[in-house]
């Protein structure tokens, strides 16, 4: 059901780019209606949609969210056809290259160097031989990987 509303003027006159442009608003309609019948934690996952035949594809990031949205397919098809779209399944598609990678920086931890000074002479002073040792990696590193 393309969308008459969408305003398709800035890609001017060419026909073919104005195609594609309604077609992915319908797309993002039927991506709206999914995500809306979806558990709330399963939504922001949904990521993409697109039709083969009567079948409806639904991109996600893992696996166990395709689990999830194959048990839910039933209420989301009648959430389809309440909606206007006739979808005989849903079908997830896991798209590994959609994970959202949340690699974690490693903390610079910068001491200065009166900070230093002071838990050399801590080190020096502590008789417990393990927090001894375990001041001295600590200056022993930190002198090391200092600017």
């Amino acid at each position: 059901m393309p969308n008459p509303n969408f305003p398709t003027n800035f890609v001017g006159r060419d026909s073919q780019l104005s195609r594609i442009v309604q077609r992915v608003a319908t797309l993002n309609q039927v991506l709206d209606v999914i995500r809306q019948a979806a558990p709330p934690e399963l939504a922001p996952l949904c990521l993409g949609v697109a039709w083969h035949g009567s079948e409806l594809l639904v991109a996600l990031p893992f696996g166990a969210a395709a689990i999830r949205l194959r048990m839910a397919a039933p209420a989301l098809i009648e959430a389809l056809h309440k909606a206007g779209w006739h979808a005989t399944a849903i079908r997830p598609k896991v798209q590994v290259a959609l994970q959202r990678e949340n690699s974690k920086q490693t903390k610079r931890l910068n001491i200065s160097e009166p900070a230093l000074g002071a838990f050399a002479e801590l080190a020096q002073s502590v008789e417990d031989p393990d927090l001894r040792s375990a001041l001295e990696n600590l200056l022993r590193h930190h002198r090391r990987s200092s600017p």
